[in-house]
C-alpha cells in the first residue's frame, strides 16, 4: 500500500507568515530602542553636559579667532611662521613615505602566508591572519609610543610605527586579494609548463596588481594623517609643532600648521587619485 505524503496544514502556514511579519515589524523597533538605550547609557556614563561645552566655546572663541588673520600684521606673522614650517612639513611627508614603502615591501611576502589559496595548510594561514587582525586592533599612537621607547624621540620612531601599521593592514588586504584571484589564468600558465614563479608573475600578479597599487596609495594618504598623530607624541614633523603651539596657546601658529596639514592631505589625495586614474 503506497504511503500518502502529508498534506500541508494551511492554518500552520498562515501562522508562520504572521509570525514572520510580526518579527519584521518588531526587529527594527527593538534595534532602534537598543541603540537609543546605548547612546543614553554612554552620555550618562560620561556625565556629558552640553552646558560645559557651550561655556568652553564661549571662553575660548576669542582665543581661537586668533588662528585666522584679519589684518596685514597677522598675515606677515603667519608668513614668518610658514617659512619655519617647511622642514617639519618635509619630515611629515618623509615619515609617511618611508613608513608606507617599508610596510608595503614587508606585507608583500607575508600576504602569501595569510592568503587561504590552498598552497599552504589552512590552519597556518588562519593563524597568520588572526595575528594580523589582533595587531590591527592596536592604534597607531600606541605603536608610536612603543617605537619611541625603543628608538627615542624623533621621526625615525614615527616612520617605524607607521611602517608597522601599514605592514599589518596591507598584509591582510593583499592576502584577501590573492584569495579572490581567478584560477583560469593560473591553470593556463601551469598547462603551458610554467613553474611556481611564472605562475605568480603571469597568472596571479596581473590580477592583483591593480589592487596592490590602489591599496598602497590609499595607505599613503592615510599615513600622511597618521604622521601628524605620531608627531603629537614626540615623533617630529607638523604634529609635534602643533602640539607645542597648542600647549603654549600660540593660536596663530596652530592655525598656520593646520592650514599646512589640510593642504598636504588634499594634495596627496589629488595626486593619488590622478595616479589611479592614469593606471586604471
Amino acid at each position: 500500500m503506497a504511503s500518502s505524503s502529508p498534506v500541508p496544514d494551511k492554518a500552520s502556514g498562515d501562522s508562520i507568515v504572521t509570525l514572520r511579519s510580526v518579527v519584521q515589524v518588531i526587529a527594527p523597533v527593538l534595534s532602534a530602542a537598543l541603540s537609543l538605550a546605548a547612546v543614553v547609557w554612554a552620555f550618562q556614563g560620561l556625565h556629558f553636559d552640553f552646558s560645559h561645552l557651550k561655556t568652553g566655546i564661549a571662553n575660548q572663541s576669542e582665543q581661537l579667532s586668533h588662528m585666522f588673520p584679519t589684518n596685514g600684521a597677522d598675515w606677515r606673522y603667519d608668513h614668518d611662521v610658514a617659512r619655519k614650517l617647511w622642514d617639519p612639513l618635509l619630515t611629515t611627508m618623509q615619515m609617511a613615505i618611508v613608513g608606507t614603502a617599508i610596510g608595503a615591501v614587508l606585507a608583500f611576502p607575508v600576504s602569501f602566508l595569510a592568503a587561504r589559496t590552498g598552497y599552504l595548510p589552512r590552519p597556518f594561514s588562519n593563524t597568520i591572519k588572526t595575528i594580523l587582525n589582533i595587531s590591527r586592533a592596536i592604534p597607531t599612537i600606541v605603536y608610536a609610543l612603543i617605537a619611541i621607547s625603543f628608538i627615542g624621540l624623533g621621526p625615525s620612531a614615527g616612520a617605524v610605527a607607521i611602517a608597522f601599521v601599514t605592514f599589518i593592514s596591507l598584509a591582510k588586504l593583499y592576502g584577501e586579494g590573492l584569495e579572490s584571484v581567478s584560477v583560469g589564468p593560473i591553470e593556463a600558465v601551469r598547462a603551458a609548463g610554467g613553474n611556481a614563479a611564472q605562475v605568480f608573475v603571469f597568472g596571479m600578479l596581473p590580477q592583483v596588481f591593480p589592487l596592490y597599487l590602489s591599496t598602497m596609495l590609499y595607505s599613503l594618504e592615510y599615513n600622511i594623517k597618521d604622521s601628524f598623530i605620531v608627531g603629537l607624541v614626540g615623533a617630529g614633523g607638523l604634529g609635534f609643532e602643533l602640539s607645542i603651539a597648542i600647549s603654549l596657546y600660540k593660536w596663530p601658529d596652530a592655525g598656520v600648521i593646520l592650514f599646512f596639514m589640510i593642504v598636504l592631505v588634499n594634495l596627496v589625495d589629488y595626486i593619488s587619485y590622478r595616479i589611479r586614474l592614469a593606471v586604471f
